[in-house]
């Protein structure tokens, strides 16, 4: 068994159903369990620590994901991982983790949605959507800030699969966070790009 800890607050998250997917499809022979920590800030406090320990007392695997981030957010793939391995050292515990968006670089898990995202399939989509990114963001008002918010990359994504003209099952699923990684009409998940997290994967789950 091992306890994939997330930063998603539960499982009717994105980030959830494309781990959990990822693990379906390349890994269905393991035994997993998500915890869901609300926010990597949780990753210390007393609960989710007591749950890390405790699965490791009794032979479970511990494996810990979070959003490396970007620099202009304050934090980074080395500010991140600094943090995490003080964190370790403070409170005396240790296990595996894996820093979206390849365990060496600046991003989030939504770069990697972005990766695998049909791009070729659905170019329409992504062209016009990127024009109006690009429409919106360059209006400011009388004091030169911008006009308009632009959606993040969680919010275009979100917005691709919307668009989508979905059969009721699947607008089902989409509506309780689940946007249908298994479909390989709207994500690829071969890219080259989810090759580190497979490879964190088959190295780390027990």
């Amino acid at each position: 068994m091992t306890k994939i800890f997330i930063e998603a607050k539960n499982n009717k998250t994105s980030e959830y159903h494309f781990l959990q997917t990822i693990i379906n499809i390349f890994f269905p022979k393991m035994d997993v369990e998500f915890i869901f920590m609300d926010g990597i800030g949780n990753l210390y406090n007393e609960t989710i620590l007591n749950q890390i320990k405790l699965a490791q007392e009794i032979g479970e695997q511990v494996i810990v994901f979070a959003d490396a981030d970007t620099e202009d957010k304050g934090i980074g793939y080395e500010k991140r991982k600094k943090e995490i391995e003080n964190g370790m050292t403070t409170h005396n515990v240790s296990f595996h983790y894996f820093l979206y968006p390849n365990n060496q670089n600046d991003g989030d898990v939504e770069k990697l949605m972005e990766n695998a995202a049909r791009r070729d399939l659905h170019s329409t989509f992504f062209d016009c959507f990127e024009d109006y990114e690009r429409c919106v963001s360059g209006s400011k008002d009388e004091s030169g800030e911008p006009k308009y918010n632009v959606p993040n990359l969680k919010g275009k994504l979100h917005t691709y699969m919307a668009a989508q003209k979905l059969p009721r099952k699947l607008c089902k699923r989409f509506g309780s966070g689940d946007w249908l990684f298994d479909n390989p009409h709207y994500w690829n998940l071969n890219v080259d790009t989810l090759q580190p997290l497979k490879e964190f994967f088959a190295a780390n789950l027990k």
